[in-house]
């Protein structure tokens, strides 16, 4: 199983940008889950490109909505 907590390795912030929906969605997850944002966030990156890798851009882009 991996481990998405880096603390070994320096962390790197970013601003990102989020519809008022996906933000309330956002903390809605973390407080019924009780994970922090920054590993939610990590978990939903990494499986993102990781699906990315395996699928390609394309595919996984024709399979996302509601961006």
């Amino acid at each position: 199983m991996s481990s998405f907590n880096i603390a070994s390795t320096p962390q790197i912030q970013f601003p990102l940008r989020l519809s008022h929906d996906l933000t309330n969605r956002f903390n809605e997850a973390s407080s019924s889950t009780r994970i922090p944002k920054s590993t939610l966030g990590r978990i939903a990156i990494k499986s993102l490109l990781d699906e990315i890798d395996k699928k390609g851009i394309t595919a996984v882009l024709d399979g996302l909505t509601g961006l």
